[in-house]
């Protein structure tokens, strides 16, 4: 991929045999003012290069161009500079940051508004279809025509995220990499349909089953008519996952269920977010504010950490759960036991809530074995966290089995049905600029 900005070296000067005419020394120029500028890095091109072609990835490049331009540009000429096929440069203008943006700032809402709407959609090009994975900060640059080379590759190994993993093009990567595009691709159209909603699951508690600690809300989507298959969370979110593109998910969910908190004033809800998410920054600008002005959603709010990988930044995740228990959340770890690191994410979490996997309550019911499991889980949860949710009810004879192992809370399917009718389904809106 060829460079679009060049940087042109100085001309050589030649001497003569004259003698040398000394001049008085010109007043240097003065140094241009640097100004605050937002970075945006394509961050799956090279993958999109390896599955796709070297021209489609182009014509990524150029629709992500594109619509920066179209939305958040008044110049091209002074406020947008391409690096790379990959990097774009846009300055601070009257269409874009008008509050004038703070460099390292950890959440931005402009920047969230250009994340969600250039990388929110879908691109078509040459009879393909994929979606980019963006990443984007803010940063302090000369103006474009001053740009030195040195400061083009200083910007660009800054755009550049930390890799979660090593990548490895193995045999067959170029089809699983599609198949799971073709997914992500499926998801963000439902999500441009508003075909996604919520289902709530209830948090009961095992020896009063009446009394509801909180709900938890399952995001599904609608089946479109005529086409009885619908996108299962448990198939499209590890596309998503190994994509990279979970965060687009994840903050949609998030929202509707600050939605559904304003409508229902006194009930407490939880949202599940992946590990990959659980950072703070651009992505989660509006989340930030709304807890911020409105305590009474954050007291009211549990955040469930899914990694269904392994934890890759642990220290991210820990500064994630801080932020948003100083503003008032709870902090819950889904799926405990289930990986190799839980422990590792426990003590980077400190949560409040522990749930259990549902492994363990199966195994309980078929074993004497799986029971004494789930009595020696339960009791180590104790020491960590204040409340534990035994997972899997699936039958009346589950209840039992979990009560008799000394549980607390329960969740599961058998527990749902009374609460599906707890809320009206709740659904997407368009992404528009707004972020109320």
């Amino acid at each position: 991929m060829s460079a679009v900005l060049q940087i042109t070296g100085m001309p050589f000067l030649s001497s003569g045999s004259a003698a040398p005419v000394f001049k008085a020394p010109k007043a240097r120029p003065a140094v241009p003012a640097r100004r605050a500028c937002a970075f945006v890095f394509i961050a799956n091109l090279p993958h999109l290069v390896e599955a796709y072609g070297l021209d489609f990835a182009i014509s990524v490049s150029c629709e992500v161009k594109r619509r920066l331009c179209a939305s958040f540009l008044t110049s091209v000429q002074a406020d947008l500079a391409c690096l790379r096929d990959d990097c774009f440069l846009l300055w601070s203008n009257d269409a874009f940051a008008n509050s004038e943006p703070r460099p390292q700032q950890p959440a931005s809402a402009e920047l969230e508004m250009l994340l969600a709407i250039v990388g929110g959609e879908p691109i078509h090009a040459l009879g393909m279809t994929a979606m980019a994975q963006l990443h984007a900060d803010w940063i302090e640059m000369r103006p474009p025509e001053q740009l030195g080379a040195s400061e083009i590759e200083l910007t660009l190994w800054t755009a550049q995220p930390f890799p979660d993993s090593q990548e490895n093009y193995t045999d067959g990567w170029r089809q699983f990499y599609r198949a799971d595009m073709d997914v992500a691709v499926r998801v963000s159209e439902a999500l441009q349909a508003e075909r996604l909603d919520l289902a709530w699951r209830p948090v009961v508690d095992a020896y009063a089953l009446e009394t509801t600690f909180y709900r938890q809300a399952h995001p599904r989507f609608a089946p479109r008519p005529g086409q009885p298959a619908s996108l299962a969370p448990e198939v499209f979110m590890p596309c998503l996952q190994r994509l990279g593109l979970v965060r687009v998910f994840d903050r949609l969910a998030v929202r509707l269920v600050l939605d559904a908190l304003r409508r229902q004033p006194s009930a407490r809800m939880a949202v599940s977010v992946f590990a990959q998410s659980a950072r703070i920054d651009h992505w989660w600008a509006s989340l930030l504010s709304a807890l911020q002005s409105e305590p009474s959603l954050a007291a009211r709010l549990i955040v469930e950490i899914s990694d269904g990988m392994e934890f890759s930044n642990l220290e991210s995740v820990r500064d994630f759960c801080i932020r948003l228990r100083s503003l008032g959340c709870r902090i819950a770890i889904k799926g405990f036991g289930a990986g190799t690191g839980n422990l590792t994410a426990m003590q980077a979490c400190r949560p409040d809530i522990v749930k259990l996997e549902a492994a363990f309550l199966r195994r309980a019911r078929e074993s004497d074995f799986g029971r004494e499991c789930l009595r020696g889980m339960l009791a180590l949860c104790a020491h960590l966290a204040s409340h534990v949710v035994v997972d899997g009810v699936e039958r009346e004879e589950d209840m039992h089995v979990a009560s008799e192992a000394g549980a607390q809370w329960l969740q599961g399917y058998y527990l749902r049905d009374a609460e599906e009718a707890f809320l009206p389904a709740s659904r997407t809106q368009p992404l528009q600029r707004s972020l109320a």
